[in-house]
């Protein structure tokens, strides 16, 4: 199956308010770098947004600290701020990338798998 190994940024990111926002807290650069991370680790993941490491096995915030090389106590501030900003969305233990669509061109990722199931019907 073919695995979506991109994601869109728009070229205004730093107009968002909520970009501004970040980038305007004491370390507001690593908040921005985790955000980033949370989106290319969606995309790994291949699961709408959802931040799992196989089905149904959520992430921890122990998880995410290892990956990005940040304390457990950084990474739950920052996921916080994420939170109370509405960019990420708690799913009983799942964290989840708030509009997903906004950073995956889903047209072209259902066009990308049906090209992948005639391939193996090949």
């Amino acid at each position: 199956m073919y695995e979506i190994q991109w994601f869109k940024v728009e070229s205004n990111i730093f107009s968002n308010r909520k970009m501004q926002i970040i980038l305007k807290l004491p370390d507001g650069d690593t908040y921005f770098r985790v955000w980033m991370q949370l989106i290319a680790l969606a995309v790994e993941c291949n699961s709408k947004g959802r931040l799992e490491i196989g089905s149904d096995n959520p992430m921890t915030i122990q998880n995410f600290s290892k990956i990005m090389g940040k304390s457990n106590k950084k990474i739950e501030k920052i996921f916080k701020k994420f939170l109370e900003l509405e960019m990420l969305i708690k799913e009983g233990e799942t964290f989840l990338i708030k509009n997903w669509d906004m950073y995956q061109s889903i047209e072209k990722y259902e066009k990308y798998q049906m090209q992948s199931r005639e391939k193996e019907k090949s």
